[in-house]
Formats: structure tokens, C-alpha cells, sequence
């Protein structure tokens, strides 16, 4: 996994923790934990919100999380 995978996986983990559920959307991951994946990335890209989009996708690709719904809902697995 890359960094930011993992960084977004443990962001995952830890809003379904904060929430109690095991379903987030990507709205909540940006505006939760966004900052705290920068941080942990060292990131200093343009546009993390898109590569937190990609790197939903392949979490998604690998079986991590899956998508609920078309309104942008996930939920862990």
C-alpha cells in the first residue's frame, strides 16, 4: 500500500470510530480528516481532495471499502 492508502484507510477507521458506523462519504472523510492525511503524507500537492478521490477508487479496487449507494456513500468492509 502507499502512503497515502494507508493514511486514508486509518482517516476511514478512524471517522467510523468518531460516528459508530461503518458508512462515511468522501464529504466527510475531506472535511474530518482531510488535514490530518496531508499531514500524515507530508503532502503539498494541489489538489488532495482529488487524490483522496483516487485513492478511494483503488481501496475500492482492492476490496477495502465498497460503495453503498450513488450519493457517494462507502462503507468499510
Amino acid at each position: 500500500m502507499t502512503d497515502w492508502q494507508i493514511a486514508v484507510l486509518n482517516a476511514i477507521h478512524r471517522l467510523c470510530q468518531r460516528h459508530g458506523s461503518t458508512t462515511f462519504t468522501r464529504q466527510e472523510l475531506i472535511s474530518e480528516e482531510l488535514t490530518t492525511i496531508i499531514e500524515e503524507t507530508d503532502s503539498a500537492g494541489a489538489t488532495p481532495a482529488q487524490t483522496l478521490s483516487r485513492v478511494l477508487q483503488e481501496l475500492r479496487d482492492i476490496g477495502m471499502i465498497e460503495f453503498v449507494d450513488n450519493r457517494g456513500t462507502y462503507r468499510l468492509r
